[in-house]
């Protein structure tokens, strides 16, 4: 196999030398051209090797990059040409569909395990329209992904979903492989020229206090099984409303520790890889609701698990589909109602807002989302007002016959302080109506990092106690608000 040094050759008029990566292969040697250059005090004094560290650094991973290449591939039979012009096509042909899956295997790794699910989902749909199993970056242009985009016009939420995530591929890829200060530019970025459209905006699937009712009221039929899914089906639905509408996953994967002197404790599965607090939360448990829960409570001394659900299901995904069977099977017996699990927590969230007087940040806090990031992490939080809104909740659905208020909620201004890091944000900073900063990226959770990347952004000529004007624009979901901050 070929053997690669980084090396100098003659010094340039200015004093400075070019850095080449020497290729011998069969005795014959060929130079490949770099975008380094270093000065006389970067080379060793007499010969033609590299001192300065920084440039070592970078030729250091390029030589690695090469030698991957080459490991892929029998190149002994190759002639030297061969060698290096496969060396420069494979430095800019990296493949997408590799470096996707060990993104998604690492987001595995993490614990992320239902986003990894939709990355891959993403990834394998890129594929079906590319009719291939294998991608290589520089295929992926923008009028590639506006084609792929189009096919998903159809769909209500793949359409935004899926691009974003293979977005966010590109994007840390970009950041591994491209050095823009030395401009080395490895893969290019198509997504510039790429409009993301918006999901549909789903139904309200909260389910009528009538037919809710109705739905605790059905008697599951006698079945010979030892684990009816009817029964399963209406009684986590009910664990669920009657815990401020906690998922089926933080109900499989509770631990016995969770549980203890009537509160349980749990950091929300969808969102604790992504909060400073771990999306942790706390629910006092309605003396209404420990029956049903009691059932449901692990015998087993050895088993670390809350739940005996792991005693027959092995995942969470099959425990929510049997859930969802038996919730199914109880919508028969129910005329009018169609539903599934998620509508339940939904359901919970209406009716705190609409009939126990609860303001939408108080909905949002008994939910668990992640409002009011900073004080979750510097207070020490008191759940009560939460546990006071769930037993209204509790009390209105199981212990009246009141209809809903059917409140119509007031228009709400549209505010995107609430960012998300996967969508595209633009800012732009101005002075007197002139455009001194711009930055377009993803990665921002709030207004105030897009900010404080243009304030940093800022020439210093304009003086202490300058006013700035700031326009920041999320171009995923058309939305634009304007700031002012001083220097």
């Amino acid at each position: 196999m070929a053997t690669l040094k980084a090396e100098v050759q003659g010094k340039r008029k200015d004093g400075s030398y070019i850095v080449y990566i020497r290729v011998t292969h069969n005795r014959k040697v060929s130079y490949l051209k770099t975008p380094w250059v270093v000065m006389e005090r970067g080379v060793v004094r007499g010969k033609k090797e590299i001192s300065d560290p920084h440039v070592c650094q970078q030729t250091s991973k390029l030589i690695e990059h090469y030698y991957q290449l080459l490991n892929q591939t029998d190149t002994q039979s190759w002639t030297l040409k061969e060698v290096t012009d496969y060396l420069t096509r494979g430095c800019d042909d990296i493949s997408f569909t590799d470096y996707a899956r060990k993104f998604i295997q690492k987001m595995q790794g993490e614990g992320r395990i239902r986003s990894a699910k939709n990355y891959k989902c993403a990834v394998l749909h890129l594929h079906r329209y590319a009719n291939t199993n294998s991608l290589m970056f520089s295929r992926l242009n923008s009028s590639f992904f506006i084609g792929w985009i189009e096919s998903l016009s159809t769909t209500s939420r793949c359409k935004e979903k899926y691009p974003i995530c293979v977005r966010e591929i590109f994007k840390h890829a970009i950041r591994e492989y491209n050095d823009e200060e030395n401009e080395v530019i490895r893969i290019k970025n198509p997504w510039t020229k790429v409009t993301i459209p918006k999901s549909d905006v789903p139904e309200k699937r909260a389910i009528p206090i009538g037919l809710l009712r109705e739905f605790f009221r059905v008697i599951p039929d006698d079945s010979r099984f030892k684990h009816p899914l009817q029964e399963l089906g209406q009684d986590v639905a009910k664990i669920s409303i009657c815990m401020c509408g906690i998922n089926t996953i933080d109900l499989f994967e509770a631990k016995k520790e969770q549980l203890h002197k009537g509160i349980f404790w749990y950091n929300r599965a969808k969102t604790k890889s992504t909060r400073a607090d771990k999306a942790y939360f706390e629910i006092k448990v309605s003396p209404f609701i420990m029956p049903t829960i009691e059932k449901y409570l692990s015998k087993d001394k050895k088993s670390p698990w809350l739940f005996n659900f792991h005693d027959r299901l092995s995942t969470g995904d099959s425990f929510n589909a049997n859930v969802n069977i038996g919730i199914n099977q109880i919508c028969q017996k129910v005329e009018g109602l169609k539903t599934n699990f998620g509508a339940f927590r939904h359901t919970w969230a209406t009716i705190a807002q609409n009939d126990c007087d609860a303001s939408l940040a108080d909905v949002d806090f008994g939910l668990n989302h992640s409002t009011y990031k900073m004080a979750r992490v510097y207070t020490k939080i008191d759940y009560s007002p939460a546990w006071r809104l769930n037993e209204k909740v509790i009390d209105f659905i199981f212990f009246s016959n009141e209809e809903s208020k059917a409140k119509k909620a007031k228009d709400v201004e549209k505010k995107f302080e609430k960012l998300s890091k996967y969508n595209l944000i633009k800012g732009e900073a101005f002075n007197n109506g002139q455009i001194i900063a711009t930055v377009e990226t993803t990665g921002f959770s709030n207004i105030d990092q897009v900010i404080n990347a243009l304030m940093k952004m800022i020439p210093d000529i304009y003086p202490e106690r300058s006013k700035f004007q700031f326009k920041v624009t999320n171009v995923d979901k058309g939305l634009v608000q304007f700031y002012e901050r001083c220097r």
